[in-house]
């Protein structure tokens, strides 16, 4: 973890983007009693520039562009680039149904014997990101790290095959699979619009617990 001047997580808990005591989907499939929504940081467009600050300081004159998977990170990409200052360019990679893909138009230039910087807002599996490392490797650009505002899979540098790793903060929430899920087996309702509570409940109509909607 760095060492940062904002407090990330007191300012997202502020904010509401830290949400405990629920019952939670995870991307894994796993349940657990927590979540971090990144959501309700980016309307806070000061808050959302001081940090990306902190995520770009590490790196402080090693890269040419700063990148990131949509959608969330593009936000994260262009205030990173604006808080590095110079002439540094800021692209996003577009999910497509094969992985990311820089599509827009003029955005490959800024990869092609550049060196790129990755942001994200929160490293669960880190899979969206080594698609988007690949890449930019694929492109002929280098990468020279990834920074992210929260690691909460315990993801490793190794892990996403880049040198260099920093995050602002880090957490661990409890995963269980559902068979072992005691919020299940107390049928706590499961939160439907956060997480992936929404595909579980397509595929779990009748699940006797329930579903809750938190962002009504």
């Amino acid at each position: 973890m760095s060492d940062t001047v904002v407090d990330v997580l007191a300012e997202l808990d502020r904010v509401g983007a830290i949400l405990l005591d629920r019952h939670f989907v995870y991307k894994s499939g796993k349940h657990g009693s927590g979540y971090i929504n990144m959501d309700p940081l980016f309307p806070d467009v000061a808050l959302v520039a001081a940090i990306c600050a902190e995520l770009v300081r590490p790196f402080a004159n090693e890269f040419d562009t700063v990148a990131s998977p949509a959608t969330g990170g593009v936000v994260l990409a262009f205030a990173g680039a604006s808080q590095a200052g110079g002439d540094v360019a800021a692209v996003w990679a577009d999910k497509t149904e094969e992985g990311f893909a820089f599509e827009r138009a003029g955005f490959v230039a800024h990869l092609t014997d550049k060196r790129v910087l990755v942001v994200e807002d929160l490293l669960t599996t880190g899979g969206s990101v080594v698609g988007v490392c690949r890449e930019i490797e694929r492109h002929g650009g280098t990468v020279v790290g990834v920074s992210a505002i929260c690691n909460r899979g315990g993801v490793t540098a190794e892990q996403l095959g880049v040198p260099r790793l920093e995050a602002l903060a880090e957490v661990s929430f409890e995963a269980v699979s559902e068979a072992a899920c005691p919020l299940c087996a107390a049928l706590v309702p499961i939160v439907d619009d956060v997480g992936h509570g929404a595909e579980y409940k397509a595929g779990h109509p009748d699940y006797p617990g329930g579903y809750v909607s938190l962002l009504l």
